[in-house]
């Protein structure tokens, strides 16, 4: 099928977005955001055109359901796990018990919370029952994917194949269409990692376990001697404060630990002085302050480590650590950072942090640390589980719940469902204005918008129905079987290297012109790339909740590709089998 140069033109732009989004060239947000504009600039798309989904209400819903989640999440959150955390359990017991837990709470809320709430938890039994964390976190993910695809709301791919639909004027999917398959695919994962994968998952060490065993890596101690000149001086006076490299966590004196330290904290003879960072840049520092030496028997400081993974939506993606006021803005210090499974090396300030980045952080044992921030979760805080609950708030559980419901189920619209729900938390109190503003995420909101905005591209200059016919042509053109797989399979590929509200958006026009040209009901095709584009298992950057666990767990690249490519191969297979039998293909 010829390509004349609009269609190049757009696929040329598809290509760098998905280069830009692999290599992090530039924040997600910002590089969905230069293809629309790009696309405006030369008249593709107009200002109506990428602004249209704005007005796309499930679009809108999904930005409702993640603030309905974080009143869930202050109902129920603890309660609901309140039993799973038995040390009676088996290791492959409590496995089970996980996936099946966070695999129903998923149908119904947002799952990147779900996950960032229970990696704590998770890591604290496993070192109770003397079980690699490993063991469970992979798991932990792959649950909360499969139990997102059991309903239009479990996972923001549904919504937006919803809102796609809607706005081409096609029949909404029925709930069953999602919960059948959506089931069964999640059935089929339980059993895969409760029989087989267990024994695919690697048994890595803690990292922060590591970390206390090296301290000397990420730690150094000196020592104010008797005579020296910094005696007397503030901290601030002597130069100590807004170091490059270099973070004072805490001085040691006369037994006595002062942390956190203060600028004007004053300098006293003979003074332990511990420092965090770039510890290659201690030489350097000891050059410049002639009243500083390093010990000579080290001293056990009172260090409260902290790991944290920086999400895929954070504002803190592709700043330089030392432009992003991060020891301000989280009252912690960055003593190292893993990407892909590995330590980056390098001056910490001049870093600059990515999605999935495994942030190993230290503060004082005093400090409060900002943890209210969703653009940094922390996952070395567990907090203590209380199963007791005010009479009123479970009524309020209640009530958002059927009211949820109610609009997966079709009795209400879904808008209105969520919209009502929200209400109630306000109304409340339960959430108040302050916690919504915490929990929109504006750069997600670009990203959706973007993604709408390339979809009509795609089908408005008529490249999907050119890409459509390179899958028939790939698919000896009339066989539906290889074309449905063909098709399910290059959606699963695409959302291995960006995001997958993306990645159904992209492979929405190609679907339905699919369709077209086999002359069949365009939904099969349309749930083909909804549970593809939520079935990457085999990488750790295909999904938000992969990334969140890359760096917890201690695993590599390899590990995912080991665990999760015969879960894909059987996930492929269930999912295309279903479709075509289900829709009588």
């Amino acid at each position: 099928m010829d390509f004349n140069p609009i269609h190049i033109f757009v696929i040329t732009l598809l290509v760098l977005l998905v280069l830009s989004l692999y290599r992090e060239w530039f924040n997600p947000a910002l590089s969905f955001f230069l293809v629309v504009l790009t696309l405006l600039v030369m008249g593709i798309l107009t200002p109506v055109e990428v602004l249209q989904g704005l007005s796309n209400p499930q679009l809108i819903v999904i930005f409702l359901l993640m603030m309905v989640t974080a009143g869930m999440r202050e109902l129920l959150g603890d309660r609901f796990f309140l039993n799973l955390f038995s040390l009676s359990l088996s290791p492959r017991a409590f496995l089970l018990r996980l996936m099946v837990s966070v695999s129903t709470v998923s149908a119904f809320l947002n799952n990147t919370p779900i996950v960032a709430f229970l990696i704590p938890y998770v890591k604290e039994w496993a070192e109770k029952k003397g079980v690699p964390v490993s063991k469970f976190l992979i798991p932990l993910s792959y649950a909360t994917i499969l139990g997102g695809m059991i309903t239009v709301v479990g996972t923001s791919t549904n919504l937006i194949l919803a809102g796609l639909m809607t706005s081409r004027e096609l029949p909404m999917p029925a709930f069953t269409d999602f919960l059948y398959l959506g089931l069964l695919v999640t059935v089929a994962g339980w059993i895969y990692l409760y029989f087989w994968g267990y024994y695919l998952l690697p048994a890595h060490r803690s990292r922060l376990e590591a970390i206390k065993q090296n301290r000397t890596e990420y730690i150094v101690e000196t020592m104010l001697y008797p005579d020296s000149p910094l005696s007397g001086k503030t901290v601030r006076d002597a130069g100590l404060r807004n170091l490059r490299d270099l973070f004072l966590v805490e001085i040691i004196r006369k037994g006595e630990v002062i942390s956190p330290v203060t600028p004007d904290e004053v300098l006293q003879p003979n003074d332990l002085l511990f420092f965090s960072g770039n510890t290659q840049a201690i030489s350097n520092l000891i050059q410049l302050h002639e009243g500083l030496r390093l010990s000579e028997q080290p001293v056990n400081g009172a260090f409260h480590f902290l790991e944290a993974v920086v999400p895929a939506h954070s504002d803190l993606i592709g700043k330089r650590i030392r432009d992003s006021d991060f020891r301000k803005r989280f009252n912690a210090s960055i003593v190292a950072i893993h990407r892909n499974g590995k330590k980056v090396a390098g001056k910490i300030g001049e870093m600059t942090l990515a999605g999935g980045d495994f942030l190993l952080l230290l503060t004082g044992e005093n400090q409060a640390v900002t943890t209210d921030d969703n653009h940094l979760y922390f996952i070395s805080r567990p907090q203590k589980l209380n199963g007791r609950k005010p009479m009123l708030k479970s009524l309020i559980a209640v009530a958002v719940i059927l009211l949820l419901a109610a609009g997966i189920s079709g009795l209400l619209p879904l808008f209105s469902a969520a919209l009502g729900a929200l209400c109630i938390f306000l109304f409340s109190g339960v959430l108040n204005y302050e916690q919504l503003r915490k929990n929109l995420d504006f750069s997600l909101l670009i990203v959706l918008v973007s993604s709408l905005a390339i979809a009509t591209a795609l089908d408005k200059t008529g490249t999907a129905d050119r890409l459509a016919g390179l899958i028939l042509a790939a698919s000896s053109a009339s066989d539906v079987t290889l074309a449905l797989a063909v098709l399910f399979v290059a959606t699963i590929m695409l959302t291995a290297i960006i995001t997958n509200p993306a990645a159904v958006s992209m492979m929405f026009p190609v679907a339905l012109s699919l369709a077209e040209k086999l002359e069949l009901d365009p939904m099969p095709f349309c749930m083909a790339i909804a549970f593809a584009a939520s079935g990457d298992f085999m990488t750790p950057i295909g999904y938000q909740t992969n990334l969140m666990v890359y760096g917890p767990g201690g695993y590599s690249f390899r590990d995912f590709v080991r665990v999760g490519t015969p879960f894909t191969l059987i996930y492929c297979t269930v999912c295309i089998t279903f479709i075509l039998w289900y829709y009588q293909l």
